[in-house]
C-alpha cells in the first residue's frame, strides 16, 4: 500500500479583484515556486477572508504570530544546539544545526518553506510591511488571506 503524503497548512497574502483571481495566483506561484513541491494544495475558501471582513486584521495578526512562534522555536533549538552567538556560526558543521539555521534565514530572505505558516505573496515575505497594511486599509476589497492545505 503506498504511503500517504504529509500534509501542510498555510495562510498566504495576496492581491486580486476577488477569491478566484487571488486563487489563481496563489496556484500559480507554487506551480513555478522550485523550492517546495506539493503533489495536491487545496484552497480552502471556507477559511479565507477579504481584507474587508471583520475578522480578517484578526486572522492576520495570528498568522504572523505563528511565524513568530515557529522562528522563536527554530532559534531556541539552535541554542540548545550549543548555537548562542555569531562566532559559533563559523563552526557550524553542516547537517542537523545547519539545517536549521538555514530555514531560521528563509524567514528573513522571503523564501517559502514547509515551515511557513502566513507568507505575504505580495511582498514575497513572512511579515508584512506599514506600506502594505496602509495599502489594505485604503483598498480591503483587493486583499484576501487564503487558507490552503497541502500535500507532499
Amino acid at each position: 500500500m503506498p504511503r500517504k503524503g504529509l500534509k501542510f497548512h498555510h495562510e498566504v497574502l495576496s492581491s486580486g479583484s476577488d477569491f478566484d483571481v487571488c486563487s489563481r495566483k496563489v496556484l500559480s506561484f507554487f506551480e513555478a515556486y522550485q523550492l517546495v513541491r506539493y503533489s495536491q494544495i487545496k484552497i480552502l475558501k471556507k477559511d479565507s477572508l477579504p481584507a474587508s471582513h471583520p475578522e480578517f486584521w484578526n486572522k492576520l495578526e495570528k498568522a504572523v504570530l505563528e511565524n513568530h512562534l515557529v522562528l522563536q522555536q527554530l532559534i531556541r533549538e539552535l541554542g540548545d544546539e550549543g548555537v548562542t552567538s555569531l562566532e559559533d556560526l563559523e563552526e557550524l558543521p553542516q547537517g542537523y544545526k545547519s539545517s536549521m539555521l538555514h530555514i531560521v534565514t528563509h524567514f528573513f530572505d522571503g523564501f517559502f518553506g514547509v515551515d511557513t505558516y502566513f507568507y505575504n505573496l505580495e511582498e514575497n515575505s513572512h511579515w508584512i510591511s506599514e506600506k502594505l497594511i496602509k495599502k489594505m486599509q485604503t483598498s480591503p476589497a483587493l486583499f484576501w488571506i487564503l487558507a490552503l492545505e497541502a500535500e507532499s
